[in-house]
């Protein structure tokens, strides 16, 4: 879409998005938008929200995985992988 478009900021700081925008970027009524701010302009991006996986009970040994995973995590134990055949490769060692 060349040119741009005048929006007004209206009670409670809402805002109208023009109709063909709307309809070139798919967004309907109810969809979440991500608000950035970048290089002093605001860019909205489309997003989507996905459902909540369900509850899963772990076992005491999953639990103890978890546990010693996140602990990993708060200490900065981490390991950055180019790809996954080095990430497998580095799991069977």
């Amino acid at each position: 879409m060349n040119g741009a478009t005048l929006i007004q900021v209206r009670q409670k700081a809402q805002i109208t998005l023009p109709q063909k925008i709307r309809r070139i970027l798919g967004i309907q009524e109810g969809d979440y938008l991500e608000a950035q701010l970048e290089k002093n302009r605001l860019v909205l991006r489309p997003k989507a929200i996905l459902d909540k996986f369900p509850l899963v009970e772990l076992s005491k040994r999953g639990k103890a995985m978890l546990d010693e995973a996140l602990q990993d995590v708060r200490r900065g134990r981490l390991h950055k992988f180019d790809n996954v055949d080095d990430l497998i490769a580095y799991l069977h060692h």
